[in-house]
């Protein structure tokens, strides 16, 4: 117990931050999120093979959880747009903002695989092609081109779709 409370407290904030990003830095859906992400992390410890480093196993299983967190909004949110009563506004600068990330990661989550994870690793957690590639089972240059040729998409789509240049 006393060596997964240190990984805890050592990883705890990389984990919240990948979330916090994942979630388009909404912070109480993050901090949960991170929460379900150790709880996750101490069930399954005991299979951790490491065959990869620790910080990217917990990333792996946040990313898992985000997953299943999207699929259960998803099948709740016409629920929640019922049920939602009117809130003052925001700032139309901070909604912008948030309209732009929202329309990237939904970019990035219509993504196929290996193409999405790719992404989400570099972009949310900046972890280095030579680990994303040993997760993935490609080549470290392939990831690398992955990213560079998706990112360019990305960018032109946000362009032409949203008028966002990012």
């Amino acid at each position: 117990m006393d060596e997964f409370e240190d990984i805890y407290r050592l990883y705890q904030p990389d984990v919240y931050r990948f979330l916090l990003r994942l979630t388009g830095y909404e912070q109480a859906t993050a901090e949960e999120l991170t929460q379900e992400t150790f709880y996750q992390a101490f069930l399954s410890f005991g299979r951790f093979r490491g065959e990869c480093g620790l910080r990217t196993w917990l990333y792996q299983i946040a990313k898992n959880v985000y997953g299943k967190y999207i699929r259960r909004e998803s099948r709740q949110r016409s629920i929640k747009l019922q049920q939602e009563s009117p809130h003052v506004s925001a700032p139309a600068e901070l909604i912008e903002n948030r309209e732009m990330l929202r329309a990237f990661r939904d970019l990035i989550e219509a993504l196929d695989e290996p193409v999405r994870s790719v992404m989400e690793y570099r972009l949310y957690t900046d972890t280095s092609y030579a680990e994303i590639a040993r997760l993935l089972n490609i080549r470290s240059g392939t990831a690398a081109v992955i990213y560079n040729r998706t990112l360019a998409r990305l960018r032109k789509s946000m362009k032409e779709r949203y008028g966002y240049e990012i």
